[in-house]
């Protein structure tokens, strides 16, 4: 079963001075599954949405079209999901602490925002308490720049652009695994040329 299925989901914002009818749609039929255990870059750039996204996957914000789930019910729990952000003036290890503490309780979803503001020690600390909860069974999705996105404890990378969700996809195991048996294919026989160059004749 998913830990977490968004499924159309589309969210508005009232735009102008107070009272202007106009709006601006910051999400339009997103779809995203969450799946336990994993952990999903949510990337895209600065003002996309990523924190809106996050704060409806909590419960936090109603989204004014399609739907959340959480563990297949449309009524969150309150122990189900955690929304961990560091806003700005945030003392130093506070959003590692809100992760540890979420962990520690047993979130089963971690919705993680904004690693923009830590410095890299907490970064490091952070990664390692999602990578824990992770591995106990809980669903990671993180708002994540293109570099973090690319890093090796990443299951999976989505890129937020336009409103919507689109899957990007990161090598396989089996391309991995298969990169890695041909370099060392490819050092070994090196290797081996060398020392028959070497060798005395």
């Amino acid at each position: 079963m998913t830990a977490l299925s968004i499924v159309a989901l589309a969210k508005c914002f009232q735009a102008g001075i107070p009272g202007c009818s106009a709006s601006a749609s910051v999400l339009s039929s997103v779809t995203l599954a969450l799946w336990p255990g994993e952990i999903v870059a949510l990337e895209g750039a600065r003002g996309c949405g990523k924190s809106t996204l996050l704060r409806c996957a909590a419960g936090l914000l109603r989204p004014d079209a399609g739907s959340v789930t959480w563990f297949g019910s449309r009524t969150m729990p309150s122990w189900c999901a955690a929304y961990l952000g560091a806003g700005t003036g945030t003392s130093n290890g506070a959003l590692h602490s809100q992760i540890e503490h979420a962990v520690s309780l047993g979130s089963r979803i971690l919705l993680v925002d904004d690693l923009s503001t830590v410095g890299a020690l907490e970064r490091r600390l952070i990664i390692a308490s999602l990578q824990r909860g992770a591995a106990a069974g809980a669903s990671v999705l993180l708002a994540a720049n293109e570099a973090l996105a690319c890093e090796r404890f990443i299951s999976r990378a989505v890129t937020l652009e336009r409103g919507t969700v689109a899957q990007r996809r990161k090598r396989s195991a089996a391309r991995i695994a298969a990169s890695s048996r041909a370099s060392r294919a490819r050092s070994s026989a090196r290797s081996t040329y060398g020392r028959s160059l070497r060798s005395p004749q």
